[in-house]
């Protein structure tokens, strides 16, 4: 079986294929337009379509690996400029570019397979492939505290860790030896010394030649500790009691559970065969990728496909990528979506167009796929930073309210579209007045993290969680009828409720009442908010601490913790 980079070479050079057998027809259409342009210098339809097709050949001739081929059409592309800004030709000058073009193109059919080797060694050169170990987030904790170990190994579990206590600090190195961990949390202070976890972490790695994400934990919150934690290259420091719900947060960031992070990249070109090798590549790295190759559908496949990154080429027919970049920026809903140019144009005045139309960057043809990968996953993850300062709740990370709402009726669309199922689900914490009375909102705050928490790792990826509001939650559930949906809700309800919540030296489980209701009962969104919403309270009433579903008596758990 081939490996993830085996098979993205074999699809490359397949791609490399298609781009052979189509070489010659490209030929043909340079040599049509130029022809066009000869039997009439005042045809600028003529000279633009030489430009474009010369254009596109430099940039996939040298994404292919023909270097020469490419190299030599960007020449020809750079001649022919000035006719573009209206300069005039001699027909002696344009003679010799028509006499030099036929020429290159010509005898560059015949030795096309001088050029093979360098697109071999082109796609040849790779890493080997990494093969990466399943991961069992094993996280050892080092402290001599057995209660607060006790107490975080309880919550690490529910959170899908595999947490080992390590008591005594001379057994960390022989563990390390053993089973690499995933992470070490480890106390700062041991009968050893102040500051002796620090020194172990520093030996460990002295020893190991490697590093291992570490996080300290001390009951000293002085900055003179917090700059020992960072001298030694800590990832994360939290005073005792330590919040269990903050140090998961920091561990799933620090270990990057979820690395294919999905970025939907938008690639708008109308060279069919480049633009499907770059979507190669960046599926490869774990991007979600629409490719159009038709600038005039933009507003609807922007609409359908919500793209995270724009990709487009400067040079296309109807319009030019720049004019693309103007329209979409005059669209508010798009003004801050990242444009990036990959093209062949080396002119900087034309670079700076793009920029002033409202791109935030321009990469030249060809480029290294680590290189492009790299770029483009910085820029998705900025924008999609970004709009999580907008569309995030700031307590527990989930979509607020107005995001969640706008979820569920894009989402009911594209149930509509593609006539599949979608649920929405309501939740409400049970008796949530209660703890913040009696415990303080604090606690309470961490309650509502807990809960996300649990949410987003139970759930799947596609499924939508957000906070709607005080102490109530929605999921909308695409892809998903009530009942399956009720049905994975109740596994998150069982495990939730056997969390234990903590406020200062007390313990207490808290659980939460749903309403599940789908596109069988309404299609309109706010009316399935309400249908769900309505659910949900009939659960709170027969009891708590269950799922019920919309028009429907049929119910899960039991009024154990109402």
């Amino acid at each position: 079986m081939l490996d993830k980079q085996d098979s993205l070479h074999e699809k490359l050079r397949a791609l490399e294929q298609v781009f052979l057998q189509k070489l010659p027809s490209k030929f043909d259409e340079i040599f049509d337009a130029l022809n066009q342009y000869i039997a009439d210098a005042k045809n600028k339809e003529a000279l633009g379509l030489l430009h474009r097709h010369l254009h596109t050949m430099a940039g996939s001739a040298g994404t292919f690996g023909f270097e020469a081929l490419g190299a030599q059409a960007r020449i020809f592309e750079s001649r022919l400029k000035p006719l573009l800004k209206d300069a005039t030709w001699s027909d002696a000058e344009l003679s010799e570019y028509a006499h030099d073009i036929h020429d290159y193109f010509s005898s560059a059919l015949s030795n096309l397979d001088k050029d093979a080797p360098a697109a071999e060694q082109h796609h040849g050169q790779r890493k080997d492939p990494v093969h990466e170990s399943d991961h069992s987030q094993l996280i050892y904790l080092v402290d001599g505290d057995n209660g607060q170990n006790q107490a975080i190994v309880t919550q690490l579990e529910h959170f899908g860790y595999e947490p080992v206590c390590i008591e005594q600090l001379k057994d960390l190195a022989i563990a390390v030896a053993t089973r690499r961990p995933d992470a070490i949390v480890i106390e700062l202070s041991f009968p050893e010394g102040k500051n002796a976890g620090i020194d172990e972490i520093k030996k460990i790695e002295q020893l190991q030649r490697l590093r291992i994400p570490t996080i300290f934990v001390s009951k000293s919150s002085s900055f003179e500790s917090r700059l020992l934690a960072v001298k030694a290259k800590g990832d994360g420091y939290f005073t005792k009691p330590v919040d269990v719900v903050a140090l998961t947060e920091r561990m799933d960031a620090l270990l990057q559970r979820d690395q294919n992070k999905g970025y939907r990249i938008l690639i708008v070109d109308d060279d069919v065969v480049t633009s499907h090798y770059y979507s190669e590549v960046l599926r490869n790295a774990g991007m979600t990728v629409c490719l159009l190759n038709d600038p005039t559908q933009i507003l609807s496949v922007m609409t359908d496909f919500r793209p995270e990154l724009l990709l487009l080429d400067i040079y296309m027919p109807v319009c030019s990528g720049v004019e693309l970049s103007r329209m979409i920026r005059q669209d508010n809903s798009y003004v801050d979506v990242p444009i990036v140019f990959l093209s062949s144009e080396n002119d900087m005045a034309n670079q700076l167009d793009a920029v002033r139309a409202g791109a935030d960057d321009f990469i030249m043809k060809p480029v290294a796929q680590e290189y492009l990968v790299s770029s483009l996953s910085t820029r998705a993850e900025r924008y999609r930073s970004l709009r999580a300062l907008i569309m995030r709740d700031g307590l527990t990370g989930l979509y607020n309210h107005t995001a969640i709402k706008e979820h569920l009726a894009s989402e009911i669309l594209q149930a509509k579209r593609t006539q599949t199922p979608l649920a929405l689900a309501m939740i409400d914490l049970d008796y949530f007045k209660r703890v913040n009375d009696q415990y303080g909102h604090a606690t309470g705050d961490q309650v509502l993290r807990t809960l996300a928490r649990i949410l987003r790792q139970r759930l799947r990826r596609s499924d939508i969680v957000g906070r709607y509001g005080g102490e109530e939650f929605a999921i909308v559930f695409p892809d998903t009828d009530a009942a399956t949906a009720r049905r994975v809700l109740d596994q998150v309800r069982t495990a939730f409720a056997k969390v234990s919540q903590h406020a200062e030296n007390e313990e207490f489980f808290v659980t939460f009442s749903a309403g599940v209701a789908d596109l069988k009962n309404t299609v309109d969104p706010d009316d399935l908010f309400d249908t769900a919403d309505s659910a949900m309270y009939s659960s709170k009433q027969a009891g708590r601490n269950r799922i019920t579903l919309a028009e429907s008596v049929q119910m899960t758990g039991n009024s154990a913790y109402s």
